[in-house]
This record gives C-alpha cells, sequence and structure tokens, in this order.
C-alpha cells in the first residue's frame, strides 16, 4: 500500500478516532484502489467487493474509538476487509445451505457484533429517510436509488435545479439529525455507503 505512503495513516487514524471526517475521506479516497484488487480477489464478483468495501468503511468509522492505539495501521486495514471479505463468502455459504468449519469462535463473535452494529445503522437510516416530508424524500430517493441527476429531476418534477440540489442538503442534513438523535454521529460518506447498500427497500416507500 506504498501509495499511502504521501499521507501518514497514522496520523489519518488519530484524526478520524476525534471525529474528523476529512480524514475519513481522505483515508478513504487513498486506500480503496489499493484494497480493491485484494477483495475483488476473494470474492470474485464486483457487486461482492462493493459491499465488502461499504461494509469494511462503515465498520471503521464505527470503531473510530479505537484507531487512535492501531500501531501497524495498513496491516489492520487489510485484516478489516479480510474479515468483511470471509463474513460476505459465509453469508454465501449459508444461503447456498453449506457450512463452514474454519471459522475461529473470537472472529465469528468480532464479525457478529460488527454485523450487527452496521444492521442498527442501516435500519436508523432507512427510519430517517422515510420520516423524510414526502416531497423530499421523493427527490432524495429519485437521487439515491433511482441514480437520476439534479437536471433529470428538476425536469421530471417541474422544478429548478437549485430547488432540487438545496432539497437533496437538507435531507441528509435531517438524516444525520436523525442519526445524532439516537448516538450515532455518521460522516455523509458512510451514510451514502448504507442507502446504497439499501437501496432496493428504501425504493418501496415511494
Amino acid at each position: 500500500m506504498d501509495e499511502l505512503l504521501h499521507h501518514n495513516i497514522n496520523q489519518l487514524f488519530i484524526s478520524i478516532s476525534e471525529g474528523n471526517e476529512s480524514a475519513f475521506n481522505t483515508l478513504f479516497r487513498q486506500s480503496v484502489p489499493v484494497l480493491y484488487p485484494f477483495i475483488f480477489r476473494l470474492v470474485k464478483q464486483a457487486a461482492a467487493a462493493e459491499e465488502v468495501i461499504q461494509s469494511s468503511f462503515l465498520r471503521i468509522w464505527l470503531s473510530r474509538d479505537k484507531l487512535a492505539g492501531i500501531t501497524h495501521a495498513k496491516a489492520w486495514l487489510y485484516k478489516v476487509v479480510a474479515n468483511e471479505c470471509y463474513t460476505y463468502l459465509r453469508k454465501e455459504a449459508r444461503e447456498l445451505q453449506l457450512r463452514s468449519d474454519a471459522w475461529p469462535g473470537e472472529e465469528a463473535d468480532n464479525s457478529l457484533a460488527a454485523e450487527l452494529s452496521l444492521n442498527e445503522t442501516q435500519r436508523l437510516i432507512t427510519q430517517a429517510v422515510s420520516k423524510l416530508p414526502p416531497q423530499r424524500r421523493r427527490i432524495f430517493i429519485m437521487s439515491r436509488q433511482q441514480g437520476l441527476s439534479i437536471p433529470e429531476i428538476a425536469e421530471s418534477l417541474g422544478l429548478s435545479s437549485n430547488s432540487v440540489k438545496n432539497t437533496l442538503v437538507l435531507a441528509l442534513r435531517d438524516i444525520r439529525e436523525h442519526l445524532a438523535r439516537h448516538g450515532q454521529f455518521i460522516p455523509v460518506l458512510v451514510i451514502l455507503f448504507c442507502l446504497n447498500s439499501q437501496a432496493a427497500h428504501t425504493t418501496m416507500m415511494l
């Protein structure tokens, strides 16, 4: 992961542990291009690799209070994504009614705890989207889940592009405030991860 050497990863970890979203975004931008080939070799599918990236970086953010004490940051990042890859593969195996006999108990416990945290965060985000005012929710879902551009949404709803843009900003603000009221202070990047992974469920609320 030499591409990361121009950023001090340990310093990024310290900043992230203090809640610095800019540091988190920097870590994401710098590390994903390096980690993606490693992930893809394990899960073999692009969609699966994207899911692992989402869950890995959400897990990193949710574990941010531990980051300042990590001395081998690069190795830790690889361990996180490897664990998420194995979690994904194990989930796929369960769905095919297969069993894995080589899953250490401690790793399984850690994986279960991480999965519960991810599920709770996703549940709260889905709940927040459902509580948006109808027009705000509609515009937000058209953007995030249907993949429409701001001009396309504006044309479809007979609104100005600025109005659509401002509505999206307000929607993200409402979602973050809902999370904060439940004790979760999540960066926009992580919120968008969760929204992407919950796309099919959330679209049903239109």
